[in-house]
């Protein structure tokens, strides 16, 4: 009887682990800049070199994380690629917005020095890092808390005049919902990077 007694235990056990991991999801998002209106184009040429993704290994999973109890937490991923590759795309929109012809720059060391080494019709160079990208949600007893965080560094190399711009920008808001729907957040961390990626830049060329 006893060992019955066990071997129910032992199922019943994985039944309810099982599923329990069952309930997690995992949720794609897209990561873009949200273009307005393009601005007339111009003789201007920027280089755009890849923006690393330096967040810690342990981050780098995921862009963000839903708590809704009882420990169960579902992961937000980038939709399709990498997040070092949506924002790069993400900053290359924002240039096109502005007037320029975008052009792919991986030669560049990031140094006023190297600006010497790079072809004479750019008027911009721009690089940088990803330092944090996040959103938090967690499921109160009335409502949804959701925190978003976005810090990036850039470096802005004015080919002509040999000068090199480093800026960091973040940004963090909050935001209060009955309940978590993930277009909402997606749009808000959407704005938030764009938010962020007109002040790196803006005045700076």
């Amino acid at each position: 009887m006893k060992g019955r007694a066990a071997i129910f235990f032992i199922v019943f056990s994985f039944v309810v682990v099982f599923f329990g991991c069952a309930e997690s999801r995992i949720y794609l998002m897209d990561i873009e800049y949200i273009q307005g209106e393009e601005a007339p184009p111009t003789s201007r040429t920027v280089g755009i070199c890849p923006f690393q993704d330096a967040r810690e290994e342990k981050e780098k999973e995921a862009i963000g994380m839903r708590y809704r109890g009882r420990n169960r937490v579902d992961l937000i991923k980038v939709k399709g690629v990498s997040l070092s590759e949506s924002i790069t795309q993400a900053v290359k929109d924002y240039f096109v917005e502005n007037g320029f012809e975008v052009t792919d720059c991986k030669g560049w060391d990031k140094t006023a020095e190297g600006l010497d080494r790079l072809p004479r019709d750019l008027s911009l160079v721009v690089g940088g890092k990803i330092d944090s990208f996040m959103v938090e949600a967690r499921r109160g007893v009335t409502a949804t808390d959701t925190r978003y965080t976005v810090k990036m560094d850039a470096f802005i190399g004015q080919v002509e005049k040999r000068n090199l711009v480093i800026r960091t920008i973040e940004s963090a808001p909050k935001s209060k919902k009955i309940k978590f729907d993930l277009e909402e957040v997606m749009a808000q961390l959407n704005s938030t990077l764009t938010e962020v990626i007109q002040k790196l830049f803006e005045g700076k060329y």
